[in-house]
């Protein structure tokens, strides 16, 4: 969570727990950022990928929406 705010408001980063919802895997995460924030983005998520919470990551899977 410390790491995620260190990246407001450029990123807005939530976390759904996904057991409930019938889903394969306990959590997603929705990141939500201007295409001029992608950089901060970026630098969020390699810092995360260093963090102890990533080792729990089974798979990682990028779906990206823009908005024209």
């Amino acid at each position: 969570m410390t790491t995620g705010l260190r990246a407001l408001p450029a990123v807005a980063r939530r976390l759904h727990h996904c057991r409930d919802l019938g889903e394969p895997f306990d959590f997603l995460t929705w990141f939500e950022y201007a295409q001029a924030d992608a950089g901060v983005f970026e630098e969020l998520v390699q810092t995360l990928r260093q963090t102890e919470e990533w080792a729990y990551v089974d798979r990682e899977v990028d779906i990206w929406l823009s908005r024209s």
